[in-house]
C-alpha cells in the first residue's frame, strides 16, 4: 500500500543509453486508467507519476518487459520484474510560508496544524511537490553531504530526531527544539522544515 503521491521507480544497474527503448519497456496499468508519465532523475532511474496525485483505492501493475530489449551500444536487458500495488487514503500535507504552517490533510479533512520554520533566505525552501522518501528517528546531518563544507560559516553537524526525508536533495521535516521560537513567525533552517519535538514526531508517525 503507498500514498497517494508516490512515484514509481525503476532502477537499471547500468547508464542507459537508448531512454525511449527503457521506457517503451515498461507498462503501468491502473483500474481507474490513471497515466503516467516517465522522467529520468538520473542516467540509471526512470521515475514514472500521475499528473495530479493518485486516486485512492486504484489498484496498480507496472511491468518491465526489458528482457532481451536493444537499450543502445550494446546493452540489453537481462531480465524482466513487475510490482503490484495499492493506493491507500490520501493523505497530503501543505507548508503555506506565508503563514509559517504546515498543514495535514487526511481525505481532505484537516487533522493538525503545525507551525514551521523553513529556509531562511539564501537556503530557501523550494516550492513543489514532495514525497516521504525515508524516516528516521535519529540522525546526524551533514552539510558536508550535498557540497557545503561542515567547518564553513554556513555549515553544521547536527544530530536531529524525527526526521522525514521528503527530498534526495536532503530536504527533511524534523524535530528542531532549537528554533520553536521561531516557528510559526520567522524562517531560520538551512532549508528543512523545522516543527517542535511533538509535532516532527506526530508527522513521522
Amino acid at each position: 500500500e503507498v500514498g497517494v503521491g508516490f512515484s514509481i521507480a525503476v532502477r537499471f544497474d547500468e547508464a542507459i543509453p537508448d531512454k525511449k527503448a527503457a521506457q517503451e519497456s515498461v507498462t503501468v496499468e491502473a483500474s481507474d486508467g490513471t497515466e503516467v508519465k516517465p522522467y529520468w532523475i538520473n542516467e540509471k532511474e526512470l521515475r514514472l507519476r500521475p499528473k495530479e496525485y493518485w486516486t485512492p483505492g486504484t489498484k496498480v501493475s507496472v511491468r518491465t518487459n526489458i528482457y532481451g530489449v536493444d537499450l543502445g551500444q550494446g546493452l540489453y536487458g537481462q531480465k524482466d520484474s513487475g510490482t503490484n500495488f495499492i493506493v491507500g487514503e490520501r493523505r497530503v500535507s501543505i507548508a503555506d510560508d506565508r503563514n509559517k504552517i504546515l498543514n495535514t490533510f487526511v481525505n481532505n479533512k484537516k487533522v493538525r496544524s503545525m507551525p514551521t520554520s523553513m529556509g531562511k533566505p539564501g537556503d530557501l525552501t523550494q516550492p513543489g511537490t514532495y514525497i516521504v522518501n525515508d524516516r528516521r528517528e535519529h540522525m546526524i546531518m551533514d552539510s558536508s553531504t550535498y557540497g557545503v563544507a561542515s567547518n564553513s560559516a554556513n555549515g553544521y553537524v547536527t544530530p536531529v530526531d524525527w526526521a522525514t526525508q521528503i527530498s534526495y536533495s536532503g530536504i527533511y521535516v524534523h524535530s528542531a527544539p532549537w528554533s520553536v521560537w521561531a516557528q510559526g513567525n520567522t524562517n531560520t533552517s538551512h532549508g528543512c522544515l523545522n516543527l517542535s519535538p511533538e509535532n516532527a514526531e506526530w508527522f513521522l508517525k
